[in-house]
């Protein structure tokens, strides 16, 4: 069944299936490297549990990144599979709560009408790189002029020597 969102009620003795194809902007995102984005495809299965849902899903996506190194565009593909908990969210005393490592697979919904793209994005802002790379071995740009060393080496020569050195070079020619 294709969907944008789930209504939990629905969901009774059988699991509900749902697969989506989520359009999302790169702003959504808000991550540099990412320049452009395919629509989220996800898929998955939502079974009653006790006290709330199980959600298992798998979302494939691809699109273009920014090499962190030598900053060409290169096409990535995406395919993650994951699993959340939805729980009606309780309310709030005022007293600390210390979260523990099971809740962080939670989703606290006050709506029982669960939106699919919230979930979906931040699966995707949580795979993205920090610093991505077009391939393991890119060897970035020339730091003197820019040229893109995966292309092949400068043609110019660059004095590679840091002027802050220099006060040591001449004391060790004094030496």
């Amino acid at each position: 069944m294709k969907l944008d969102s789930v209504s939990l009620d629905s969901v009774l003795d059988e699991p509900l299936r749902f697969e989506s194809a989520l359009p999302v902007a790169v702003a959504a995102i808000d991550r540099e490297p990412l320049v452009e984005i395919t629509p989220l495809e996800m898929s998955g299965e939502i079974v009653r549990i006790e006290g709330g849902y199980a959600l298992t899903a798998r979302l494939v996506y691809g699109g273009q990144m920014e090499c962190s190194r030598c900053l060409a565009n290169y096409p990535f593909q995406q395919e993650e599979d994951f699993s959340l908990v939805l729980y009606p969210k309780r309310a709030m005393t005022e007293e600390e709560i210390e979260l523990a490592k099971e809740d962080l697979d939670a989703l606290f919904y006050e709506d029982p009408v669960v939106e699919l793209a919230p979930i979906a994005e931040e699966r995707v802002q949580m795979s993205m790189p920090m610093k991505p790379l077009c391939r393991e071995d890119c060897k970035g740009l020339c730091p003197e002029c820019g040229n893109d060393l995966n292309l092949g080496p400068c043609a110019g020569a660059h004095d590679t020597a840091d002027p802050r050195w220099e006060a040591l070079r001449a004391l060790k020619e004094k030496v």
